[in-house]
């Protein structure tokens, strides 16, 4: 996995919630032959955010795109484009994968980024409590993936492959703030 700290400043991070605080919210979706609102699965919230945001987001991951690609040893060319979520208080993910297998025609998805807007913990202003993504790491001669929790850090870019497993733990309180993306 890449972990990048201070990806963006807090400033922007303040901009992007911003932007995130003035837009319509819709329960956000899952695809399951289809794209459906499954809350059992998924409870969380997509943020129509202005253009000028989305512009932002996507200069702004375009931009790391290199140092991801170099990471990972994977030539990474485009992305999906810049998704912004809200998970409020109860908010989680189940575990899932961004991608059904290696290379899927639909969705060609290499590269899963979280960017963090938010930070957790006890006084983090505008922050939450829970709310860690839990990457679930392959190893070696058919052992069982190891978790990782990543506790919420504003600023910090989380970058994975898309075939891992992955989950939102539940957010016990606050708000949790993220730009998602998939880098082909």
């Amino acid at each position: 996995m890449f972990v990048l700290r201070d990806a963006i400043s807090p400033d922007a991070c303040a901009r992007l919630r911003a932007a995130i605080d003035q837009s319509a919210l819709t329960p956000a979706e899952i695809f399951a032959d289809g794209f459906v609102v499954d809350p059992a699965v998924r409870h969380s919230s997509e943020a129509d955010v202005d253009a000028n945001s989305i512009a932002d987001a996507a200069r702004l991951l375009a931009d790391i795109r290199p140092q991801v690609s170099s990471f990972f040893e994977t030539p990474l060319s485009a992305s999906e484009g810049p998704g912004f979520l809200r998970y409020v208080e109860g908010g989680f993910y189940a575990l899932h994968r961004d991608v059904a297998g290696e290379v899927d025609r639909e969705f060609p998805r290499r590269i899963s980024v979280v960017l963090f807007l938010t930070t957790n913990g006890a006084g983090a202003a505008g922050g939450c409590e829970g709310g860690a993504l839990r990457l679930y790491r392959p190893h070696g001669n058919g052992a069982e993936p190891m978790p990782v929790d990543i506790p919420p850090v504003a600023g910090t870019l989380v970058a994975f492959p898309a075939t891992w497993m992955h989950e939102v733990l539940p957010v016990t309180a606050g708000v949790r703030d993220v730009i998602v993306d998939w880098f082909y």
